[in-house]
């Protein structure tokens, strides 16, 4: 960095200047922006290197708590006793069991899921007019006390789809039409109602896959391909009609008329049979996530939340799609297992990470997929422990121009 001080310098004559070059040059270098791996010394002709145990540190650290190492993660990689499997076994349960790994929720399940997003999210209040802002944060709030108490209470991730406890308080009690709860704080309580089990029955997942003013069985199967099955659909082809909306002069229509209509076109209908048997099974909640059998913006038409899934089986309404995306949880496990992983090391994945992928779900097996069996599959493996070597060349130090 000396000669940044030196090129500061002699423009500007002062010391002063040199500093404010150093400083400026420290700001802006891959070093400090990013976190750096360089591996062990003498592996630079090495397609990929592991990780030192100050790497390894770093990267788990800021895997379950986002943040960087503390002492004892230092003091370990010092001591080059961190990559010892026993050593790191027993680092990951202690970092799940502090409070800093709840950034697991809040920095990835939540992203994940999509509902980060639902505070920029505004239903039409004149077609919804009992909903609010705050309600809408209630909302928020039930849906990560949720996955929260699923995934830092390690407890099968399966839970996630099939869970009858939820947290609730009086406002989101009376948008789900629950009685017996009073009172703004939030409590554990068991549902009733098969509809409301599991992240199929959240509103705050039913909002987030609608539109202001109507549902959307697009939206909501995408959500439920991409998520729980890990199978995400292809974009539309280029100018494919995606707009649904009522015609103005028209008589009202269903979402599912409407779509119906719109999948009789050739081009729609291979994407659309892929995608909207999930979205029509959800389509007994409204765009606010409430339980619905009329749609009161078409007449009060009887909702049909039937449909048929693209492996032939017929469903109708949110049970039975809960039913059939739990039957095999393996295939929900390695979507979270993806993208958790994607999370860990901070990349796409690719083709040759699907062995790893594969072999940390089979192991997370024994455990019933608990989070600390999937996390310690992904810290295990190569894709976590080892990094390929960058083939971008360092920039130049700028050059001191001589004095004359």
């Amino acid at each position: 960095m000396i000669p940044f001080y030196e090129a500061g310098r002699k423009e500007g004559g002062n010391f002063d200047q040199g500093i404010e070059r150093l400083v400026a040059a420290v700001l802006v270098s891959p070093e400090f922006l990013y976190r750096s791996i360089r591996g062990p010394q003498g592996t630079q002709t090495a397609k990929e290197v592991a990780l030192t145990d100050f790497e390894l540190a770093t990267r788990l650290s800021f895997f379950i708590w986002n943040t960087g190492p503390d002492e004892e993660l230092f003091k370990l990689a010092s001591s080059k006793e961190l990559s010892k499997p026993a050593v790191l076994d027993a680092q990951v349960k202690r970092m799940l069991a502090d409070p800093k790994a709840s950034s697991l929720v809040t920095s990835f399940a939540m992203k994940w899921l999509g509902l980060s997003n639902l505070e920029g999210i505004k239903p039409d209040t004149q077609i919804f007019n009992g909903f609010n802002d705050q309600l809408k944060k209630d909302l928020t709030t039930e849906a990560e006390m949720f996955v929260r108490s699923i995934l830092l209470e390690n407890r099968p991730i399966i839970d996630l789809l099939t869970s009858n406890q939820t947290y609730i308080n009086d406002r989101v009690a009376r948008h789900y039409g629950m009685t017996g709860v009073t009172g703004a704080q939030f409590r554990w309580v068991t549902l009733t109602d098969k509809n409301r089990l599991g992240l199929l029955g959240k509103a705050a997942v039913l909002i987030t896959t609608s539109y202001p003013d109507r549902t959307s069985p697009v939206l909501r199967g995408a959500w439920v391909l991409e998520k729980i099955l890990g199978t995400p659909p292809s974009p539309p082809p280029p100018n494919a009609a995606t707009d649904l909306s009522q015609p103005k002069g028209e008589a009202p229509k269903t979402v599912r008329a409407r779509l119906e209509q719109h999948r009789d076109k050739a081009t729609c209908r291979q994407c659309h049979g892929v995608i909207d048997p999930m979205g029509l099974a959800l389509e007994s909640f409204d765009a606010i996530g409430q339980f619905r059998t009329v749609d009161r913006l078409a007449g009060n038409a009887v909702i049909d939340a039937s449909s048929v899934l693209p492996n032939g089986v017929p469903i109708n309404g949110p049970v039975e799609l809960r039913d059939q995306l739990t039957a095999n949880p393996a295939k929900f496990a390695q979507a979270f297992t993806e993208h958790l992983m994607m999370y860990a090391v901070n990349r796409e994945l690719e083709y040759f990470d699907m062995p790893q992928v594969r072999a940390v779900v089979r192991n997370a097996a024994k455990d019933n997929y608990t989070l600390s069996s999937v996390v310690l599959g992904i810290v295990h493996s190569d894709a976590f422990r080892k990094q390929g070597v960058s083939t971008v060349s360092k920039p130049a130090a700028p050059k001191v121009a001589e004095n004359k």
